[in-house]
C-alpha cells in the first residue's frame, strides 16, 4: 500500500555525477537476486546495459574532437546526467579503467555495479529505458555496496512508502513534503528545489490528478534500489520510478519516461520474430520529453 510519511535525507551515501567535470571527478575522480517482474528473458531496451556502458565509457575515454562528441549528444539529452565532452583528463583515465562487475534489470530500470578509478570498492549506475528503447542514465557513481545479487525482501515496503510519499507530495503540490520524499542533489541551491525541481513535476501532477485510482506497479529491486512503473492512458504514457534505500527508509531518485507495457509486448513480439530469422527492426524514434 502506498502512503505514509517519513523524513528522508541522504548523507554521504551518494556521489552523484551532474553537470560539469568537477562533479564527475568527485565520483571516482582520477579516479539472493531481486524479484524483477518483467517478461522473462526479454529486455525493453535495444541492447544489454553493459554494452551501452561499454560504448559510453569508451567514448568518454577517447573523444577528443567536436565530431567525436556528437555521439554523446543523444545520451545526454535523454539522461539526467550530463557528461562533458571532451572529458577532462582525470575522467578519461577513470573511464579507461571502468569495469562492469554485474548488471540486473528490473522492468524498465536497471542497476549496474562497477569499479573505476579510485572507487576501489565499487559503485553503481542507475539506468532507465527511454521511449526509444535506448538506455538513459538516472544516476552515475552512487557509492553503495554491490547490490545486483542481493534481495529486496526486507526493503520493498520502504520503497513503496517512498513512492507513495513522493506521489502525494507531487499531486498535492506540497514542496515541503517533496523535499523529504525526493533525492536532492548535493549542492543544489535551496531556492531551486521548489522553483525548479519541484516545478518540473507539474506534468506528473496532472497525470496523478487525472488518474487518482492508478497506483505505481512494483517491478522489482534489491537491497539498495527499487523500481516502479506508473502507466496511464489518453495519452498512453509510462514512467520508470527509481528509488534508493537510505537507512530504514528510502527516497525517489527520478521519474523518467519509458515504453508502456503494450509497447513492450510489441517489442517482445518483434524480438521473437527476429530470433526466428528476419531483418533487424529499426528502433522507434521518439521526441518525448523527460518526466520528473
Amino acid at each position: 500500500m502506498f502512503g505514509g510519511s517519513k523524513s528522508r535525507r541522504l548523507g554521504a551515501l551518494l556521489c552523484t555525477v551532474s553537470i560539469g567535470a568537477a562533479a564527475i571527478a568527485g565520483c571516482g575522480g582520477d579516479e539472493d537476486e531481486g524479484n524483477a517482474k518483467g517478461p522473462t528473458g526479454y529486455s525493453a531496451a535495444g541492447e544489454p546495459p553493459e554494452m551501452f556502458l561499454e560504448r559510453l565509457t569508451k567514448l568518454l575515454a577517447t573523444a577528443r574532437t567536436a565530431q567525436d562528441c556528437r555521439q554523446l549528444v543523444p545520451i545526454n539529452s535523454r539522461s539526467y546526467v550530463r557528461f562533458p565532452c571532451p572529458a577532462v583528463k582525470s575522467l578519461r583515465r577513470s573511464m579507461k579503467s571502468f569495469k562492469v562487475v554485474d548488471t540486473k534489470e528490473y522492468g524498465t530500470g536497471a542497476v549496474v555495479d562497477y569499479k573505476s578509478g579510485k572507487v576501489k570498492d565499487g559503485a553503481a549506475i542507475v539506468l532507465f529505458v527511454g521511449t526509444d528503447r535506448n538506455w538513459g542514465i538516472s544516476r552515475f557513481g552512487i557509492v553503495t555496496p554491490p547490490s545486483t545479487k542481493t534481495s529486496d525482501g526486507e526493503n520493498a515496503e520502504s520503497y513503496e512508502e517512498a513512492v507513495g510519499d513522493y506521489m502525494t507530495a507531487v499531486r498535492e503540490r506540497d514542496c515541503a513534503a517533496y523535499k523529504d520524499a525526493a533525492f536532492i542533489t548535493p549542492g543544489t541551491k535551496p531556492k531551486d528545489v521548489c522553483s525548479k525541481l519541484f516545478a518540473a513535476t507539474e506534468e506528473l501532477a496532472a497525470r496523478l490528478k487525472a488518474y487518482p485510482d492508478v497506483e505505481p506497479r512494483y517491478e522489482g529491486g534489491n537491497a539498495h534500489y527499487g523500481f516502479f512503473s506508473f502507466e496511464t492512458q489518453r495519452p498512453e504514457e509510462n514512467s520508470t520510478i527509481s528509488v534508493i534505500k537510505n537507512g530504514n527508509s528510502a527516497v525517489v531518485l527520478d521519474v523518467a519516461p519509458s515504453p508502456t507495457r503494450r509497447q513492450q509486448r510489441a517489442l517482445q513480439k518483434l524480438a521473437r520474430e527476429q530470433a526466428k530469422g528476419g531483418d533487424e527492426p529499426e528502433p522507434e524514434k521518439s521526441q518525448s520529453k523527460k518526466a520528473d
